[in-house]
């Protein structure tokens, strides 16, 4: 009865004209919901890709970009005091993919100071396949609050490390500094870098042989000297007869925390990588060739009275005796025509043989990457041999030289230099390079010379400062100038007290000028020499407190600054 009455309903409807209608309405509800699930479908998808694939695969990117934007571990020097640090920043970056509007995007963001121009921004979000761009690292806070109130779909900002230099340029060349992913550029940072990442998950921090109460006093003086003297440059080193550097000072220095600012020039290291002919002071070397081989005494006496013919050349001396001096009396007053007639009593061999033996034909080692090679005559005869024993015809770095020295000096003991603290060279462990009796004749001759020679401007009243001037001209082309253009390199290198050397100094002044207070003269002893005697008055004080009632302890205690750990 009831499928009667629907099949006579649906006969009175078709007889009514309705089933074309009905026809019609069903293909429009099919074709309606299919349009309907295709629109939803999209939505659908565009909402999961937003909001779960697009997260998770910037995020994924961002963890793996962190991988390598790691804290680092502080730098400290030998008290403690904080030089280098990694403070947290956050930084601004983008997700491309999820714009929605870049125009409006890059007119907002390069509104606000510190962020991209609008042309670089466009750039680094133009491509809607990238999921992660840096736009700005390292934000002030108040940046970010301006960016983060834009409420822009797609600009996040992230955890971030910045590397900070707590002293500015005070300790650049040797601290040395990292690039905008904390990656070390030069100097310890560089060279340490893996190390400085592996200490911060130990809590331990790199912790170096500096001083920042000598490395200031250093900087200062030095800063004077270069001032004072109008000369292109300078470099100073504080050494202790450990190999400790307690200060290297070069100038010009450079911001680490501004490397933008910083040019080649100012990041160039002088003490480890500027090779230089030094002058006089390698008659310290000489003599101690002359003594130690046993080719002449303190007593041994050359002429003087006229200039010594090299080749075509002529060695003359700058304000000479014109007599003959003995040895000592040589060294003292640097005479220039002495020290060639030194070198031939013992000779080319031995002296090519001394200087491989004291270190000067290879470059120095310590903790940096800069380290400069010397340059060593390619045929070395017997009047390259005559040059080299008053400082010309091999060029040497400061740090070659004063670690040569040192070693002279503490009893004839190789020092290795080291800017890491803990790794400081007990004496009995050195190699020998010189007598006992040589290292303390050197010592002697140094003394004599800031009494009464080249270096009296380094004395300094109740201090048995040590001490030896050298004025070299420099290189220029094939030859090193015209007489009244020559350029020089001065330098002092020098200790405390006479008997154990505790600490050595070197300083030197990239063409210095002279000035009224020189009287017109432009040698170290009139510029260097006062400079030294400036920084030992400062320096002294802080490191020494006064002899021992033991005359044979050659021990460090008399140093505040040793200390175990």
């Amino acid at each position: 009865m009831f499928t009667s009455l629907i099949d006579g309903f649906a006969m009175w409807r078709a007889s009514s004209g309705h089933a074309e209608l009905i026809a019609k309405l069903r293909i429009r509800m099919v074709f309606s919901g299919v349009c309907g699930t295709v629109v939803f479908s999209c939505i659908s998808y565009r909402l999961v890709d937003v909001m779960i694939v697009s997260r998770y695969s910037a995020h994924d990117r961002l963890e793996h970009y962190t991988e390598h934007v790691e804290r680092k571990a502080d730098i400290v020097d030998r008290n403690g005091e904080l030089l280098a640090t990694s403070i947290v920043t956050a930084s601004c970056y983008a997700n491309p993919s999820v714009i929605i509007d870049i125009d409006e995007m890059v007119e907002k963001l390069s509104k606000i100071p510190g962020m991209p121009s609008a042309k670089k921004l466009r750039l680094k979000v133009s491509d809607k396949s990238k999921h992660f761009v840096w736009l700005s690292r390292h934000v002030p806070p108040q940046i970010q609050e301006q960016v983060m109130d834009l409420g822009i779909p797609g600009i996040h900002f992230q955890k971030d490390y910045k590397r900070i230099y707590i002293h500015n340029n005070l300790f650049s060349h040797v601290i040395g500094c990292s690039d905008v992913d904390g990656v070390g550029v030069c100097g310890l940072e560089k060279n340490f870098s893996k190390e400085l990442a592996t200490y911060v998950n130990l809590n331990k921090c790199l912790v170096t042989t500096l001083d920042i109460r000598l490395q200031a006093i250093v900087h200062e003086e030095l800063s004077n000297a270069v001032s004072k003297f109008k000369a292109s440059g300078g470099n100073a080193m504080l050494m202790s007869n450990t190999g400790e550097i307690l200060a290297m000072v070069s100038l010009p220095d450079f911001n680490p925390n501004n490397l933008g600012d910083c040019s080649s020039s100012d990041m160039f290291n002088r003490n480890t990588l500027g090779t230089f002919e030094p002058g006089s002071v390698l008659k310290i070397i000489n003599v101690a060739i002359a003594l130690d081989s046993g080719a002449a005494t303190l007593g041994s006496v050359f002429d003087a009275t006229e200039p010594l013919k090299i080749g075509r050349f002529s060695v003359t001396d700058f304000r000479g005796k014109k007599r003959p001096l003995t040895l000592a009396e040589a060294f003292v007053f640097s005479s220039n025509i002495a020290a060639a007639k030194i070198e031939q009593r013992f000779g080319t061999n031995v002296q090519k043989a001394y200087m491989k033996r004291l270190g000067l034909l290879d470059k120095a080692s310590i903790e940096i990457p800069e380290i400069g090679h010397p340059i060593v005559p390619r045929v070395w005869n017997e009047s390259t041999a005559m040059t080299m024993s008053y400082g010309y015809g091999l060029a040497i770095t400061p740090l070659m030289l004063i670690t040569t020295v040192t070693s002279i000096l503490n009893d004839g003991v190789r020092v290795t230099p080291t800017l890491v603290y803990g790794k400081r060279r007990i004496l009995a462990e050195g190699e020998r390079i010189v007598s006992s009796e040589t290292s303390r004749d050197v010592r002697d001759l140094m003394r004599l010379t800031v009494c009464y020679g080249t270096g009296k401007k380094a004395a300094v009243e109740g201090i048995e400062i040590i001490g030896k001037t050298g004025t070299a001209y420099q290189a220029q082309g094939s030859g090193y100038g015209a007489e009244c253009n020559r350029k020089r390199i001065t330098t002092f290198i020098g200790g405390f007290p006479k008997d154990v050397p505790h600490v050595m100094l070197i300083v030197s002044l990239d063409n210095p000028k002279a000035t009224e207070w020189t009287h017109g003269f432009a040698t170290a002893g009139h510029n260097v020499a006062p400079t030294a005697k400036n920084i030992f008055k400062r320096t002294v004080p802080l490191l020494y407190s006064g002899h021992h009632d033991d005359p044979d302890d050659t021990s460090l205690k008399s140093l505040k600054y040793i200390k175990q750990r």
